[in-house]
């Protein structure tokens, strides 16, 4: 029996992490180069579907700024949340350690989300910064969010984290 479940994503993490890249290669397939960094929220509906399920998903892309770093501004966005996803970026151990922040203010906000964990700019090789023993780290100190080494260039895991994502939205709404 198929069954049709809406779900409101949140996309949160630091400015320039690739949060809106990431949302354009999930929905289009492709990666725009000349993306403008966001300022305010992204919005973005996307059907899908998981297994026998019709999955709609309305993604919110929040900017970085720190505005959004504020709890009532924060929790004005992410109220009705099932999901979200923080992103940071492989390139800056900075974006890594500030996830702390926004982990607390998803927590603070909106309780016991279910929560993926991206670390972007997979592609970036020579310019990494964040070694695996500390994003380790970072997960056993957060219950072991499921976690992606993603690139919004290649399309390296993106389709799989928003997959698994639904798929642990779909668990806790029964």
């Amino acid at each position: 029996m198929c069954s049709a479940f809406i779900y409101k994503v949140v996309f949160a993490g630091d400015g320039g992490v690739g949060k809106t890249t990431l949302t354009q290669r999930y929905l289009s397939g492709v990666f725009f180069e000349d993306t403008k960094m966001t300022i305010g929220v992204g919005f973005h509906i996307h059907r899908t579907k998981l297994g026998e399920d019709e999955i709609t998903l309305q993604i919110w892309d929040l900017g970085g700024q720190d505005q959004f770093q504020k709890m009532e501004v924060f929790s004005s966005y992410i109220k009705g949340a099932s999901g979200v996803i923080v992103a940071f970026d492989l390139t800056s151990v900075e974006t890594l350690l500030s996830l702390e922040n926004w982990l607390n203010l998803v927590h603070e906000s909106a309780g016991d989300l279910s929560i993926v964990v991206v670390g972007n700019k997979s592609d970036l090789v020579n310019e990494r910064d964040v070694d695996d023993e500390l994003i380790q780290e970072f997960l056993n100190s957060h219950g072991n969010c499921p976690y992606f080494e993603t690139s919004a260039l290649t399309g390296q895991n993106v389709e799989d984290s928003f997959i698994e994502l639904m798929k642990l939205m779909r668990v806790k709404s029964g």
